[in-house]
């Protein structure tokens, strides 16, 4: 049987060689993970339409009942549209009149998750909302919901939370995808 040698120098060479490829196989492989992603900028609208949605929820989930219904409707109605101030009107009167038995004093905290559906003047959001304390009828402090901005005349404003029967369409088109 023949043996077989191989210099100090041809070992170091080798053992280089294997070790260059092992970082590249690794740079490569994690590179993504150590390298900055740029995320988009968002569109003026979406930023406007997304900021005006905030406005419309904190101004609806922010109770105190010290302050009466009327200054939390004058709250509101600056930051929604004229249908979605009526809607809050027409059912302002029980809300409150439960606000004042309990005493409710609330505060809320508005997140935009995504942008569910958008048009020229139209934006549906979901958004995640944390409360100080539960409303009156409810146990939860954590939510979401989807929303809706409309541009009225050039200004993005709230209108309303969407309904069950929109929300279950927009759920079932993410299912089909």
């Amino acid at each position: 049987m023949r043996d077989f040698t191989i210099s100090r120098k041809s070992l170091i060479g080798i053992l280089i060689s294997v070790a260059l490829i092992a970082a590249g196989i690794f740079a490569f492989r994690f590179a993504g993970e150590f390298l900055p992603h740029p995320t988009p900028t968002p569109s003026v609208d979406d930023t406007q339409a997304s900021a005006a949605i905030v406005a419309g929820v904190e101004a609806f989930f922010n109770v105190d009942y010290r302050e009466g219904k009327d200054a939390w409707l004058a709250r509101f109605c600056s930051t929604s549209t004229k249908a979605g101030c009526l809607f809050a009107e027409s059912g302002s009167t029980g809300l409150w009149k439960r606000y004042t038995e309990i005493k409710t004093i609330v505060t809320a905290k508005v997140t935009p998750k995504i942008l569910i559906r958008q048009t020229k003047d139209e934006q549906v959001w979901l958004v995640s909302i944390q409360l100080s304390q539960p409303l009156p009828g409810s146990e939860k402090t954590q939510d979401e919901a989807y929303v809706i901005a409309i541009r009225e005349n050039s200004v993005w404003k709230f209108d309303r939370f969407l309904m069950n029967q929109e929300i279950e369409a927009i759920q079932s088109m993410k299912k089909e995808k």
